[in-house]
């Protein structure tokens, strides 16, 4: 079980427990303001989620307060064009998460607006990052959504923004932090989810252990 402060001393990252699910749900309310709401996470998710992969589901907590959350699942390496209903089992992961399987599938992460800026988001693929090593796997994947592209999206098409991403001609606020945090650039997947402010787009990455080539799973 993750039970550890944060680099900085102040705050402590550990696994999700079912009493802390009223409050990821909050997160995730706050977090995804326009998400279509069949696709925001509950309280009811959040705790199956812990019952089915419960080492996959991390907090990070000020004193006892919840200011951030990830959730993942095990998986096979994804077909490259997915939807997040899809690849989450309608949200509840119970027949999508794949016991022994080679790749951390990270399908939510949120950290609380007057927390951002403190490299929180890091922390969270960092210790996600060691469970993979811990369980053997080849790596983890995630899908970041294009929050960024309701600024632009008078000015560029959704393809045009994310062309502009992948050459860093421009910078989006999930995006550009996880491949800062050295998630490989796979491809956009341009209809993931139903968020107009991000162009219902994300973008599919991933973090292959030392020695694991992408290409082995992208080609």
């Amino acid at each position: 079980m993750t039970n550890q402060k944060t680099k900085d001393g102040k705050y402590t990252i550990r696994t999700a427990t079912l009493a802390d699910v009223s409050q990821m749900q909050e997160v995730q309310r706050i977090c995804f303001p326009t998400l279509a709401p069949y696709e925001l996470l509950t309280k009811e998710h959040f705790a199956n989620h812990i019952r089915v992969f419960p080492e996959g589901q991390l907090v990070i907590t000020d004193n006892e307060k919840v200011i951030a959350s990830s959730s993942t699942l095990r998986i096979h390496f994804p077909k490259l064009d997915h939807t997040f209903m899809e690849i989450t089992d309608n949200l509840w992961i119970t027949n999508s998460h794949i016991p022994d399987s080679e790749w951390l599938y990270q399908f939510d992460i949120g950290v609380l607006p007057a927390y951002r800026g403190l490299k929180l988001s890091t922390e969270l693929y960092n210790a996600q990052q060691e469970l993979v090593k811990q369980l053997g796997m080849k790596g983890q994947v995630l899908v970041g959504m294009t929050i960024g592209y309701g600024k632009y999206k008078d000015r560029y098409s959704i393809q045009e923004y994310c062309e502009k991403l992948k050459n860093h001609e421009l910078t989006d606020p999930t995006v550009t932090p996880q491949r800062n945090a050295g998630f490989q650039w796979i491809q956009p997947i341009f209809n993931y989810l139903e968020d107009p402010t991000a162009g219902n787009c994300s973008i599919l990455m991933a973090w292959p252990l030392e020695g694991v080539s992408l290409q082995d799973y992208v080609d």
